[in-house]
């Protein structure tokens, strides 16, 4: 009974939102692309490269990266917790990566077919990545990325799956192009509901000095629509960075427009990076920090 009663609910919220179920695999979970209005197809390598750009990695001049996030996520209707973690390493042309993100919803109670309620669950999203970048040619590099997600509803409406990501970017002096296709590979399955999962494609061009990096993106998620996102961020003396964005969405799908702005500091390959989301009835407050270090 409680199994049938909960995939009746989620028939019922996945049919007006379309491609919208696992926002985890197409919203920001990291405080750099956040602080940029979500825009990650071109920047730099870092810990979170293989939920932007993965074939950034094999262009650095960078060895090895590790990091850390905590997301409060949309704290107004209800907020979620989120975390995100990864790190590569990457050895003359070659790159390689691992990471894990995971997002938990409110809890809720669960009632007994009597009506009494018998405890609570928190449904949850979790994703598990390992990526693969490649440099062919000076400035030009390939990235794929594999997932494994697991989906819980309650504790008798689960779901996984598996898909990919192919990306690839090319540098000349201080352009940069980047491109992504991303959730590649079929459907999530809760028992007796399937659904496919939320495909995005990416493409993005960014423009870098000494101290500032501009970018801008547009993004198609299936069945949604496109989107876009414009950042900056600008580097003091090579300690502070101050950053800001503002993302384009589409609100009558469920996908608020939102700003962020941000700041990073690096000290000794040791990174601190935190974003604020605003100007958003729904995703203001949100707020996402993490730590990490690199050389």
């Amino acid at each position: 009974m409680k199994r049938l009663l909960t995939l009746t609910i989620l028939a019922a919220l996945a049919a007006p939102l379309g491609a919208q179920t696992l926002p985890l695999l197409y919203c920001p979970t990291d405080p750099h692309s956040a602080a940029l209005g979500g825009a990650g197809a071109t920047l730099e390598a870092d810990a979170w490269s293989l939920d932007n750009n993965f074939a950034a990695t094999a262009l650095t001049s960078g060895t090895f990266a590790i990091g850390a996030a905590y997301d409060y996520w949309a704290p107004k209707p209800a907020p979620d917790t989120r975390f995100n973690a990864g790190g590569w390493y990457r050895s003359n042309r070659l790159a390689f990566g691992l990471a894990a993100k995971g997002s938990f919803s409110r809890p809720y109670d669960v009632v007994s077919p009597s009506g009494q309620t018998t405890g609570s669950f928190e449904p949850s999203d979790i994703a598990l990545a390992a990526g693969l970048a490649w440099c062919p040619a000076n400035g030009f590099s390939l990235g794929v990325t594999a997932r494994m997600i697991a989906s819980s509803l309650s504790e008798e409406v689960t779901g996984a799956a598996l898909c990919a990501d192919l990306s690839a970017m090319y540098r000349i002096g201080g352009l940069s192009l980047g491109l992504a296709a991303c959730n590649l590979g079929g459907q999530i399955s809760y028992g007796d509901a399937s659904y496919d999962l939320p495909l995005l494609f990416k493409g993005g061009v960014g423009y870098s000095t000494d101290i500032l990096n501009l970018t801008a993106e547009a993004d198609y998620l299936s069945e949604v629509g496109v989107m876009g996102c414009l950042g900056a961020e600008c580097w003091l003396a090579s300690v502070l960075c101050l950053r800001g964005g503002y993302h384009i969405g589409l609100a009558d799908q469920g996908l608020p427009s939102f700003a962020s702005g941000g700041i990073g500091l690096l000290f000794n390959g040791l990174g601190i990076d935190v974003a604020v989301l605003f100007a958003s009835p729904t995703l203001g407050g949100s707020v996402l920090a993490g730590l990490t270090y690199s050389f």
